[in-house]
């Protein structure tokens, strides 16, 4: 089961690189699913019925599913305007209180407008995706509305940041803002490399629909 679920993850993985020309930003991750009986997942139309005579039961927009171990559990749509969400997993259990289902989750967002905001104190959902970054002199760090300002003696120059710019290698660099009227982004990531002309950054994006 554990090489099914695996190679499913690799080949899902696989096909979401292939698909179409990329949006302003795109954020794809690792996720972890548990649906309650009665339960529907966040975003979507998928709803766990319960446990039948030959299998987990869902409701996928209405209509009704049998589902076994090592099946696809996948869904695709719009939850905001210029907000796709793509969701790709297999079933590893069930029983007659709770599903789970893994695999992965792809946000493409168009035309974002990043504004400085706190993050909200609830939310619907949150996605987490790892993500990098090598930024030129003078460009932004994407969904954000920070700026790499170039070397200097303190460390690395940010342009954007409130308080103190500098960031020295190693250190954190973190900023929540809106993308859009219902979706926002924490980054958080770390100064990997830092030169005249470039920066590299690695860590972590968190998607949120309140």
């Amino acid at each position: 089961m554990k090489r099914l679920i695996l190679i499913s993850l690799a080949l899902l993985l696989l096909a979401s690189c292939r698909e179409g020309e990329k949006p302003a930003l795109s954020y794809s991750g690792p996720l972890n699913v548990t649906l309650k009986k009665g339960e529907t997942l966040p975003l979507t139309a998928i709803t766990y019925i319960g446990l039948g005579p030959q299998g987990a039961e869902v409701l996928i927009e209405g209509q009704k599913a049998v589902k076994q171990r090592g099946d696809s559990l996948d869904w695709e749509g719009t939850p905001l305007p210029g907000v796709e969400l793509k969701i790709r997993t297999r079933i590893i259990s069930f029983d007659p209180a709770t599903l789970r289902s893994v695999g992965i989750f792809t946000v493409n967002i168009s035309e974002p407008s990043p504004t400085p905001a706190p993050s909200p104190q609830k939310a619907a959902f949150k996605f987490t995706a790892p993500v990098g970054y090598k930024v030129k002199k003078g460009e932004g760090i994407p969904g954000t509305t920070l700026k790499y300002a170039g070397k200097d003696q303190e460390g690395a120059k940010f342009e954007g940041l409130e308080g103190y710019p500098y960031r020295k290698m190693g250190d954190s660099l973190v900023w929540t803002g809106k993308l859009k009227e219902g979706l926002y982004l924490v980054l958080n990531v770390r100064v990997l490399h830092f030169d005249e002309d470039t920066a590299t950054l690695s860590g972590t994006a968190e998607i949120i629909f309140p």
